[in-house]
């Protein structure tokens, strides 16, 4: 074989030259090609799954821009508010005369639910039954009055129409007497028309949309427990109406010498009955040390009065008891 010239010697250097180009080429291309595949190995191995039904916290850094990440749709969420909880109309009634004499009843729709009022003149130790419909076709008890040891008046339904009557006792329940124009003259709240208030002056419109129960000082002034649990004060017989106050759990409601006391279910702390009061002119009063009763209360079981003497009587659940220091201690 001859020498190689020097042009052919050139053309050899060329050639691998080109050659190892092409292997640096292919070398750095594999090696991207495997550092891309531990980049995608690792973000898919620190990703939790999602799982069905659970919703996704935020996430806590930015992800990864080595592929595009859709975006979970917004979702709405509603402002917090201030809601009440709401009542129901109570089916227990209570009115006190004294820290001794005391009258109460359970009522419900007209015309199956006869009126069957108890008195007791030992503190809620006995309680004797009476029928007040065999004389009077009284139905559904909407109120209860007391004037003294032996005068009681009941607001009821008429069992044939259901219209408002009342009805009195002049000897502690041994003889009744239906007076349907003396009615006109009192406080209640008929079932059947709950965003009416009836006064002694007359019906007016109530300041919520239904009214649970009603408590009167005089002729003028009453307060009302709506179904939203709120409670309104009227100073002119409902011609105006104070803001509400609301009073979440309120359960009943009873007029005292200084305003209204609210009977409230299950407050915060309690697994039974306290009170809170509620001014003439229809604002929360702030009550220090008012004790729990404890009771099982389901709704509508709750009834409260305030005798004369200031001596509170409360009916909630399965419990019954009285207080002589404004709620402060239950006996």
């Amino acid at each position: 074989m001859g020498a190689s010239t020097p042009q052919s010697r050139g053309n050899r250097n060329n050639r691998n030259n080109r050659t190892r180009q092409r292997f640096i080429v292919i070398g750095l291309a594999v090696f991207l090609l495997i550092d891309i595949g531990l980049v995608a190995f690792a973000l898919t191995a620190t990703q939790p799954p999602a799982s069905a039904g659970t919703v996704a916290a935020a996430p806590t850094s930015a992800p990864s821009s080595a592929e595009p990440v859709e975006a979970a749709p917004p979702v709405e969420v509603a402002p917090a508010e201030a809601t009440a909880t709401a009542t129901v109309v109570p089916t227990r009634i209570l009115a006190a005369l004294d820290d001794s004499t005391a009258w109460r009843a359970t009522t419900g729709g007209c015309p199956a639910t006869s009126a069957d009022p108890e008195l007791t003149t030992d503190s809620g130790s006995t309680w004797e039954g009476f029928n007040a419909s065999d004389e009077t076709g009284a139905s559904s008890i909407l109120a209860i009055n007391v004037a003294n040891a032996d005068t009681m008046s009941l607001v009821t339904l008429d069992d044939t129409d259901c219209a408002p009557q009342l009805v009195t006792t002049f000897v502690a329940g041994d003889a009744w007497k239906a007076y349907p124009d003396r009615v006109a003259a009192e406080w209640y709240i008929n079932p059947a028309t709950p965003g009416t208030v009836h006064t002694p002056g007359g019906d007016v419109v109530a300041p919520c949309a239904a009214v649970s129960a009603i408590a009167a000082t005089d002729n003028a002034a009453a307060a009302v427990l709506c179904l939203d649990a709120s409670v309104v004060t009227t100073l002119d017989s409902g011609a105006t109406w104070s803001e509400p106050a609301v009073v979440p759990g309120a359960a009943a409601l009873a007029a005292t010498t200084e305003g209204y006391a609210v009977a409230v279910a299950n407050p915060a702390g309690c697994d039974g009955v306290s009170l809170v009061s509620v001014s003439q002119e229809g604002t929360l009063v702030a009550t220090a040390g008012t004790a729990c009763l404890p009771a099982t209360v389901n709704p509508g079981e709750t009834a409260i009065s305030v005798a004369a003497d200031s001596t509170v009587w409360l009916w909630a659940g399965d419990a019954f008891a009285r207080s002589t220091d404004g709620g402060l201690s239950w006996v």
